[in-house]
C-alpha cells in the first residue's frame, strides 16, 4: 500500500496500466492519494480515523463493488471512517453502475476505462470531500483572473453574471455570520457547563439550523459546530436525567440502578481489547475470517430521521459490542427489514415519508424475517392512542426520546443477551 499520513483519497487499483491515466489526472489535482492493490489494506483504511473517498475500480460494476463491501462486512465489528465509496468502471457498466447510484449502493460512479471525461474524477472527489467536511485545497483565483474570466461573455450575460456573483458573496457573508453566533453561543453554553451553571439552548432553533446543512463551501464549519453541539446536549441530557433520577426514583428503582451500575462498574474494569489494531495492523487477515468471527455479535437497526437525535443515540450504543445499523426514513427501513434479520430494531414513531408504525405492522406481519425481532418505538412525546396502537401492532416497547445511559442498558438487558453489557 502506497499511502500518506493524512490521504483523503484512496485509489484502489485492479490494473495498473487501465488505472494509470485515473491516477495521474488525481496526482495533479491532490498531493496526497493513497493507493492499494490488496483487500486487507481496504480493511485498514477504513478503520483508520481519517475520512476518505474510495475510489474502487474494476473490470466490471461488480467485481468493482465486492471489494468494498467484502472489507465493509469484514470490519462491521469496529468503529470505521466516515467515507464514500466511487465505481471505477468500464463503458459497458455504466448503465448498471447508473441504477446502483440510484439505489444508493455507490456514492458516485464514473467510466475510467477508458476515460473520457478527464476532469470528472476531480469534480467528484471534491464533491465527496465536501460532504465529507473536507475543503479541498483550491488555489483562490484573484480578482483580475476571475474579471478576465467574464470579459470573455457578451454584455448582457457578463452584467448578469457579475451581479450574480455579488449576491452570492452577499449570501455567504450573511450565512457565515450566523454561524459566528451559533459558535459564540455553543463557547458560553460549554463554559456555564463547566462551572455548573444553569445552560438554556434554543434546541429547536439548533436542531433546524443544523439540520439544514448542505454540500457548499461552508458545510466543514457546520458540521464542526454539530460535532460542537452534539456534545453539548450529551452533557445536558445526562446531568438533566441524573437530577430527574435523585428526585423522583422510587426504593426499587434505586436498587435496580445500584444492580446495573455494579454491572456497568465490573465490565468497565476489563482491559479495552485493541482487537481492530491487532488483527489489522500486525497481521495479515483474511477478511472472510472477520466475517466468521463476527457473526455472534449482534445486530441493531436505528430508524430515526433526525440527525441530532440519531448522533445521540450512537453515542450511547457506542460503549457496546453491537453493530449498528442506521437509516433515516421508512423507504429504507422497509428495505433492511426485508433483506435482513436484526436482533433489535429501534423505530422513530414520526417518520419523512410514512409513520413507523405502519413499518412496525409490516415487519411483524406474515413470514416476515423479523416477525420475531423485537422492535421498540421511539417518539418525541407520549400520546396514549399512539403507544396503545403500537403496542397492539407488535412493539415491544414505547421510549420518550432522547435515550439514556439507564435507558440502554434495561434495553439490553431485556431483549440481548447477558454478554452484551458494556465495554
Amino acid at each position: 500500500m502506497n499511502s500518506t499520513k493524512e490521504s483523503h483519497i484512496v485509489l484502489f487499483i485492479t490494473q495498473a496500466e487501465s488505472d494509470e491515466l485515473v491516477l495521474a489526472t488525481l496526482k495533479k489535482h491532490y498531493a496526497q492519494i493513497t493507493q492499494c492493490t490488496q483487500l486487507k489494506d481496504v480493511c485498514k483504511l477504513l478503520v483508520h480515523k481519517t475520512p476518505k473517498v474510495f475510489l474502487m475500480t474494476g473490470d466490471n460494476l461488480e467485481k468493482s463493488l465486492y471489494n468494498y463491501y467484502r472489507s465493509l462486512d469484514a470490519v462491521s465489528q469496529y468503529d470505521i471512517c466516515e467515507h464514500r465509496v466511487v465505481a471505477l468502471i468500464p463503458r459497458q457498466s455504466e448503465a448498471d453502475a447508473y441504477e446502483a447510484y440510484k439505489a444508493k449502493i455507490i456514492d458516485d460512479y464514473m467510466v475510467s476505462r477508458p476515460i473520457y471525461e478527464m476532469h470528472r474524477i476531480v469534480l467528484i472527489c471534491e464533491h465527496l470531500l465536501i460532504e465529507l467536511g473536507i475543503k479541498p485545497a483550491h488555489s483562490p483565483l484573484s480578482t483580475a483572473k476571475i474579471n478576465q474570466q467574464i470579459d470573455q461573455f457578451a454584455e448582457p450575460l457578463k452584467q448578469s453574471v457579475q451581479k450574480g456573483l455579488i449576491r452570492k458573496e452577499e449570501l455567504k457573508h450573511a450565512f457565515e455570520h450566523s454561524v459566528i453566533e451559533i459558535d459564540n453561543a455553543l463557547e458560553l453554553a460549554a463554559s456555564k457547563i463547566q462551572l455548573n451553571q444553569t445552560v438554556n439552548l434554543d434546541i429547536k432553533r439548533l436542531k433546524e439550523t443544523l439540520s439544514s446543512i448542505r454540500s457548499d463551501e461552508i458545510r466543514p464549519e457546520l458540521l464542526k459546530l454539530q460535532a460542537k453541539t452534539l456534545y453539548l446536549l450529551e452533557q445536558i441530557l445526562d446531568l438533566n436525567h441524573h437530577q430527574q433520577e435523585d428526585e423522583a426514583e422510587t426504593l426499587d428503582e434505586n436498587e435496580e440502578k445500584v444492580e446495573v451500575e455494579a454491572e456497568v462498574d465490573a465490565a468497565k474494569k476489563k482491559p479495552k481489547e485493541q482487537y481492530a489494531f491487532n488483527r489489522l495492523y500486525q497481521q495479515n487477515v483474511d477478511p472472510n475470517e472477520l466475517l466468521q468471527e463476527s457473526s455472534n455479535i449482534p445486530t441493531i437497526l436505528l430508524v430515526e430521521d433526525d440527525i441530532i437525535s440519531s448522533q445521540l443515540t450512537k453515542m450511547l450504543l457506542a460503549n457496546y459490542s453491537v453493530h449498528l445499523e442506521t437509516v433515516a426514513n421508512g423507504r429504507q427501513a422497509f428495505a433492511h427489514l426485508t433483506s435482513k434479520k436484526y436482533n433489535l430494531v429501534l423505530m422513530d414513531v414520526n417518520l419523512p415519508d410514512t409513520n413507523g408504525i405502519y413499518i412496525l405492522d409490516q415487519a411483524t406481519s406474515g413470514n416476515s424475517i423479523n416477525k420475531d425481532t423485537p422492535i421498540v418505538m421511539l417518539s418525541g412525546n407520549k400520546n396514549k392512542a399512539t403507544v396503545a396502537k403500537a403496542l397492539e401492532r407488535g412493539a415491544k416497547g414505547y421510549i420518550i426520546k432522547p435515550l439514556d445511559k439507564s435507558t440502554v442498558g434495561k434495553l439490553f438487558a431485556r431483549f440481548l443477551n447477558k454478554n452484551n453489557k458494556e465495554k
